[in-house]
């Protein structure tokens, strides 16, 4: 198996996918520097610095969570389907290599590449943003945990990815698992949205059902509570409106998404076990 985690990560350096990935991220991140250093500090009014570069957190933290998606499709999307419409997969199998160990040594392998794409990420808006005003944190315990949930983001979209890579083809699995991430955020939106204008049932049920069907989005709100400790400004969640997290998904979500994660990379080692190459 670490032979194939050994060929995979570097396969995937090789790619241009990840060179113009890292290009952009950069990109990313270095505009997010100067915007900051744009627009500067507010006003001296209590409380107007936290206010800001907590907004401009989320700003950033949104940008992260779709990013971090799209990046864990691109690595994963043609991991499988490719090798096999190429052939690649002909000239490993027969070897005495299960397929299992073909499989979990992808996932090993491609995992790691998206954890290192969560931590450049995610440190990288952190830290710039407190370069310019400072912790916003509740504390180190609760960034780390927030910092949790985006890699938890990403192991859940790499999984669903590969996965679809060993029963479809590579453009369908890539439509598929970003329109699942998109309607995610959609019912996530909806439910926040729902929390402040109606508090009835209706819109909690479609953010729950979309929760369930890829937890990609309730570990975005997740870790935006986390990243507060739920009291260090009772507004700011409710200021972010549909970006917030005013119904925030509780601590089973995070089991339910280890559970998901370990469902998927089952299914994909029996789908890839009958498949025919």
């Amino acid at each position: 198996m670490f032979t194939v985690v050994h060929q995979s990560l570097v396969e995937t350096m090789r790619k241009r996918t990840l060179v113009a990935a890292g290009g952009l991220t950069f990109l990313f991140l270095l505009l997010f520097f100067l915007f900051l250093r744009w627009v500067g500090k507010p006003a001296d009014i209590a409380g107007s610095t936290y206010i800001a570069g907590l907004t401009y957190l989320y700003l950033g933290l949104f940008a992260a969570y779709v990013m971090i998606a799209l990046f864990a499709v691109l690595i994963l999307v043609a991991s499988i389907s490719a090798e096999i419409d190429d052939g690649t997969l002909l000239s490993v199998i027969p070897r005495p290599i299960k397929r299992s160990r073909v499989i979990l040594g992808k996932w090993v392998g491609l995992s790691l590449v998206v954890f290192v794409y969560v931590s450049v990420l995610f440190w990288g808006i952190v830290l710039i943003d407190q370069a310019q005003y400072g912790n916003l944190a509740a504390g180190s315990g609760h960034l780390l945990a927030a910092y949790g949930d985006f890699l938890l983001e990403g192991l859940v979209v790499a999984t669903v990815t590969l996965f679809g890579s060993t029963v479809t083809a590579t453009m369908t699995n890539g439509i598929v698992v970003s329109s699942a991430v998109l309607i995610a955020f959609l019912g996530g939106a909806l439910e926040q949205l729902g929390a402040l204008t109606n508090p009835g049932p209706a819109f909690s049920v479609i953010g729950w059902v979309t929760s369930l069907m890829i937890p990609t989005d309730a570990l975005y709100r997740r870790a935006l509570f986390q990243l507060l400790g739920s009291h260090v400004y009772p507004g700011a969640l409710i200021g972010a409106g549909p970006f917030g997290a005013v119904r925030p998904p509780g601590e089973g979500m995070v089991f339910y998404a280890l559970i998901y994660t370990v469902g998927m990379l089952l299914l994909a080692l029996r789908s890839f076990g009958g498949r025919d190459l």
